[in-house]
């Protein structure tokens, strides 16, 4: 799964998934996993109204699960995710819009936010201490990573 909205500038299909690695530019042979996307469900993605912000992307084979790489459990479809509940978001995003890619996996906690604060039938997560989204992650004073709209 990914946001659609982070793949607004570019063609999804052209992608490369990467499971089991923190450091892109490092061989790391015994756990790192790389997959073409071999189609893709756009969810009836709406950019205008940044509705059903999810891309869920079918690998061009199977991957082996090891210590490094594993299924993550997901609420059943439907279901509703309560407020304060908390969550990850991990990848290798820019750390600005338009700059480069991350070298190391960033992983930041997120908090569900109440449905007054998002867009009805979106669910929306945040770093209570400031803004967030999820397509740009940086680094704030203190080493501690936060997200950027």
């Amino acid at each position: 799964m990914t946001a659609a909205s982070c793949f607004q500038s570019q063609n999804p299909g052209i992608g490369t998934v990467v499971l089991g690695a923190y450091d892109l530019r490092r061989r790391e042979r015994r756990s790192r996993q790389t997959f073409s996307i071999s189609s893709i469900s756009e969810n009836g993605y709406n950019p205008q109204q940044n509705l059903n912000d999810l891309l869920l992307l079918q690998l061009d084979r199977e991957a082996n699960l090891t210590s490094s790489v594993a299924v993550l459990p997901l609420p059943p479809q439907n279901a509703a995710v309560e407020a304060g509940t908390r969550c990850q978001v991990a990848g290798w995003g820019t750390q600005r819009s338009g700059g480069r890619l991350s070298r190391f996996l960033r992983v930041i906690n997120v908090t569900v936010t109440p449905e007054d604060q998002c867009r009805p039938n979106n669910l929306c997560t945040g770093v209570l201490t400031r803004r967030g989204g999820i397509c740009q992650v940086r680094a704030p004073r203190g080493g501690r990573r936060g997200l950027e709209r």
